[in-house]
Order: structure tokens, then sequence, then C-alpha cells
């Protein structure tokens, strides 16, 4: 999903478009401080993916919603796909796979060559959907490989909640990092605390699982930061 909102006239415009598809008005949420912190920082989501693009030599680069762009066409990867349905109105010609992540997935399932060195999940922020976009990006991750996800640390309970009632809307993702991050605790995950929290997930594929149950959002708010593992760009490159 796209969090910018650079001015009054973006605001309109995507107040009106996402009235459309959605048909009901947004609470204008975009003068929230921490969307105002967010929006102004210079680390965006491709400063850290190429960070492990260039720091582990990777290759193959898959990205799951795409919408304008923005993101991918920064990415400085050699090989890269884009999936998105285009439900949000725009699809970039960066978008080579017109479908659902579901639809892509199962296009992809029996084929051996799709296999990526890093996923970047940023498709539907509903966290039943987060879960099955990460399921299926580990079956085609290479060995070591890494998963990223966008929105892992919303700014607020309202940006959170599905269905969507914010301009500025984060969904609510971060149950799906939190879960991940807490039922394999031997698997290497961070969020980077820069555009709206930038999920890392290093996996390795022989990893025990464990129980463990999703905190409500008072009990994540109040300890995000361990549940999260959460932490800043500088720290972030001293960790991977």
């Amino acid at each position: 999903m796209n969090n910018y909102v650079s001015n009054n006239k973006n605001i309109r415009m995507i107040k009106n478009v996402i009235k459309t598809i959605l048909g009901h008005k947004l609470i204008d949420n975009s003068n929230d401080p921490a969307a105002t912190r967010y929006r102004n920082d210079t680390t965006k989501r491709y400063h850290v993916i190429n960070y492990l693009i260039s720091n582990y030599g990777l290759s193959n680069y898959l990205e799951i919603g795409v919408l304008k762009g923005d993101n991918i066409r920064k990415v400085n990867a050699p090989n890269k796909d884009g999936v998105d349905p285009g439900a949000e109105r725009h699809i970039a010609p960066e978008v080579n796979y017109r479908m659902t992540s579901d639809a892509f997935f199962e296009s992809i399932k029996n084929d051996n060559k799709k296999i990526y060195d890093i996923i970047f999940i940023d498709g539907l922020h509903h966290s039943d959907q987060v879960r099955k976009d990460i399921q299926n990006a580990i079956r085609h991750l290479t060995p070591g490989g890494f998963i990223l996800m966008h929105d892992c640390n919303p700014i607020s309970y309202e940006s959170q909640l599905v269905p969507r009632k914010t301009i500025v809307w984060n969904g609510d993702s971060w149950k799906a990092f939190v879960e991940f991050k807490g039922t394999y605790p031997e698997i290497k995950c961070c969020v980077v605390d820069c555009d709206y929290g930038v999920g890392v997930i290093r996996i390795h594929h022989n990893a025990q699982q464990q129980s463990f149950e999703i905190p409500d959002w008072k009990e994540f708010d109040k300890h995000r930061k361990k549940y999260l593992s959460l932490v800043t760009w500088e720290e972030f490159k001293t960790i991977f």
C-alpha cells in the first residue's frame, strides 16, 4: 500500500480514489506525528532491500504488491518480478504478473526454476493474507534467503484496523510478522524502524516451531520494541 501523503492535492486524490474503491469516507490521519516522522524519514524500504542485495550478493527479487512501481523501480537486483492484480487501479510497467499473490504462487508451485533470493511482501495488508504470502514465499526462496514485509510498525490503533478506516493505513500485517517471529524463535527477524516498519526475516528451512499466541493491540503497543525486535537503520546494519 502507498502510505505517502505529501500535500493537500495528494490527500484529496487519495481520498477520492479510496472512497470510490471502498465506498466510504476515511479518517484523515495524515498529520499524525508518527505518520509525519515516517514520511520525513530519508531511509525507505528500498534502502533496506538494496543493502541486503549488495551485502549478500543477491540477484533474484520478487515484489508482491507493486502499485505504482515506486519501490521496485529503485531496487538494484539484476532479475526482478512484480506481482499485482491492479486492485487499486494502478498497473506499473514493472508488473509482469498481473494477478493476486495466491494466483501467482499457484501458477509457479511446480516450477523449480522460480526461486528467489529476496521477496518483498507489500500486497493486501490483512494478516491472514500476509501469513499465506510468507508461507508461499518460503517455498520459493533460496537457502538463507530473505523475506521482507512492509507496514510492520503501525502508527496507531486506527491505522491497523481491518477493514480500512484511515488515509494512512498499515493494516494488521504486524500480526503476521509477530506470529512468525514468535513461532520460529531460531530464525533471525527484526523490524527496521523506517518507512512504517520494514520487517526482515532470514529464512533457514530447518527451524523448530513452538506455540505462540499473538498479543492483543494494547499488549503489542506497550511492548512493540520487544515483539518486533524493532531496530534503527544503523542497528540493522550491525545485525545483517
